[in-house]
């Protein structure tokens, strides 16, 4: 195999591993105290591949009943092992004070549901996330 087959070779394996890794979102928590409140994110990212992969970049907002409450964004690298899955924590920042949304009237007369909405790159590879629960 020449130089041209394995570039295309290595290329391939990236997109796979890109395609296949798998962000899954497992919880958000409230944490801080007083008026400095902000939400942790936790995820767990898959990697059923037989390559390590390198998670470079998550970002995203998170919404409480459609509005836009806080953003997040995670540089760092993670690696992640072949066939293994690991937790990845992400803290997002309030955009709006928490104590302002929660004294809107009315706001909650229909219960309460989040969504965690992003990217992630995945060793080269953007793909978008989304994931809505209702609290209550």
């Amino acid at each position: 195999m020449g130089i041209g087959g394995l570039a295309a070779w290595y290329l391939w394996t990236r997109v796979q591993l890109g395609q296949k890794t798998k962000l899954i979102f497992k919880k958000i928590r409230l944490i801080g105290k007083g008026l400095s409140k902000q939400f942790e994110l936790n995820f767990k990212i898959q990697n059923p591949t037989n390559q390590t992969g390198v998670v470079s970049a998550i970002t995203g907002e998170v919404y409480i009943n459609d509005r836009i409450v806080a953003d997040f964004s995670s540089f760092g690298e993670q690696k992640i092992a072949p066939k293994s899955e690991s937790d990845f924590k992400v803290i997002a920042s309030p955009t709006i004070g928490i104590i302002q949304l929660l004294n809107q009237k009315g706001l909650f007369k229909s219960g309460i549901t989040y969504k965690i909405k992003g990217t992630g790159n995945f060793d080269g590879i953007v793909a978008p996330f989304e994931y809505t629960a209702k609290l209550i």
